[in-house]
């Protein structure tokens, strides 16, 4: 099997992009406003094993489980208080803090020797030399306006590598790149590209240049939010590529992983990440984002 860095991926071989029993409602988002998901899923696979030369072995499955549990606890409860961060428009909520809360909790427990890495400041030095990164809520303005596009998002580095990204609102979960198969198109002209936005207003100013001048080169340019979801759908072929500037590890790491061990490509230029599904495609794309 494939995997990112040359890895060899052993497991059961059913958890690329898997579901739950369909037709479920999920809790309240946003002052109890009701999901639903879609009907006609798949089970949800027991994950995958990383085998591990030096460290014992880690199952993707403890990474599935934590980010399938913290996405029912996203879909069940409202947002609560929000607050900003780094700009008006950097949002974060109660919500992103209690999904945090569960994973670090469950890894301080299961993994007491591993690292972590969280957005909202939760963290832990290990010597394992495996470092967990955590995105506990990606898309957190969409969660706060009950869009439905945003998910839990777990990239695992250091001496292993994979990523696991669970999107609730569909009750797809990212984490078996032998189900993922990236795009084939090598012509920008029939691509669907993905891409975001910063938080500071002069950055996005440099940005919706950048998307203005590309847009007229491509098939189309989606900007849903979710920079992780974005990556995952790269890996599984339902976006052709993507690019963002000034992402943060969290947001790009089990993404990046799950698009390169699914035999995509992705790259990053300083605070701006690129990927696609095949060589020739990030090479066209790179050309086009990163002239300024």
């Amino acid at each position: 099997r494939r995997g990112a860095g040359g890895a060899n991926l052993a497991g059961d071989g059913r958890s690329g992009m898997t579901g739950g029993p369909g037709g479920q409602v999920g809790g309240g988002v946003g002052g109890g406003r009701m999901i639903r998901r879609p009907s006609g899923s798949r089970p949800m696979s027991t994950g995958t094993l990383l085998p591990l030369s030096t460290t014992g072995t880690i199952p993707a499955s403890q990474a599935m489980r934590l980010a399938v549990e913290t996405g029912e606890i996203l879909l069940k409860m409202n947002m609560g208080r929000v607050s900003t961060k780094s700009t008006p428009t950097d949002l974060v909520t109660d919500a992103d803090r209690a999904a945090e809360h569960h994973i670090f909790s469950a890894l301080q427990v299961e993994r007491p020797n591993d690292s972590v890495l969280a957005e909202e400041g939760s963290g832990q030095k290990g010597d394992s030399g495996i470092q967990w990164v955590v995105d506990p809520l990606d898309g957190t303005v969409n969660y706060v306006y009950a869009y439905p596009h945003w998910c839990v998002s777990i990239g695992i580095e250091g001496a292993v590598r994979l990523g696991v990204i669970h999107d609730p609102n569909r009750n797809e979960t990212f984490s078996d790149p032998d189900l993922l198969t990236p795009s084939t198109k090598t012509d920008l002209s029939d691509s669907l590209i993905a891409t975001g936005f910063a938080y500071a207003a002069e950055t996005r100013a440099r940005q919706a240049a950048i998307a203005a001048e590309l847009l007229p080169q491509v098939r189309d340019i989606r900007r849903a939010g979710s920079c992780a979801l974005d990556l995952a759908w790269v890996a599984m072929g339902r976006l052709d590529g993507f690019y963002e500037e000034a992402v943060e590890r969290w947001d790009t790491s089990a993404g990046i992983a799950l698009v390169q061990a699914a035999g995509g490509c992705a790259r990053q230029h300083g605070p701006l990440t690129v990927a696609a599904g095949n060589e020739e495609l990030l090479e066209k794309l790179e050309e086009k984002v990163l002239r300024r």
